[in-house]
């Protein structure tokens, strides 16, 4: 029996990176996924709580709201997500802040970063991933100095999740309640 899962995140970039990684619990023709993307996180966070009600209508068994921590406080986030995105209305779900982004969690797999740009050798393994600022131009930078390319995060997030593993990606905080989450579901 295959699951529908609902994924409300901020840009196409980031459901590519967690269908990814969705791969690596369960196998594709497992589940589907059914999306909204806020383009950024204004609208990502005005329109979630319809987009959830519309994914449950949908038939979604799951759903999964993803939006960056930036510069927002955590606790205040989370309680302004909670309110649009309640377990009391939609039980099997899951909200999710990567602190500071997404691409944190990419950080933590140097050896998938060298892998997907071809690079000589791996770069200095980065101990908490979550404690970088602007990991996105943190990850661009890192690819440019490493050799000399360029990242550009709608193609290459979704590449170094493909080849990230698990256990790299479960040493960022914002990660692991989303791991067991996931393990349950699966």
């Amino acid at each position: 029996m295959s699951k529908k899962i609902g994924i409300i995140a901020e840009d196409a970039s980031d459901v590519a990176v967690i269908d990814s990684i969705l791969e690596k619990y369960m196998a594709s023709n497992k589940y589907s996924v059914k999306k909204f993307v806020g383009n950024g996180c204004g609208k990502l966070r005005n329109k979630c709580g319809t987009w959830a009600n519309m994914l449950s209508v949908y038939g979604c068994d799951h759903i999964m709201l993803f939006h960056d921590l930036d510069r927002y406080n955590m606790a205040e986030l989370r309680k302004t997500l909670t309110k649009k995105v309640s377990k009391d209305t939609h039980p099997n779900s899951i909200i999710v802040i990567p602190v500071e982004e997404l691409e944190a969690w990419l950080l933590s797999d140097m050896k998938a970063i060298k892998k997907v740009f071809r690079l000589r050798k791996v770069p200095k393994k980065i101990h908490d991933c979550e404690s970088v600022t602007s990991p996105k131009e943190h990850l661009r930078d890192l690819v440019w100095a490493a050799g000399k390319k360029r990242y550009l995060n709608t193609t290459h997030n979704k590449k170094i999740a493909q080849a990230a593993s698990v256990t790299n990606f479960r040493r960022c905080k914002s990660y692991k309640e989303f791991d067991e989450y996931v393990k349950n579901m699966a």
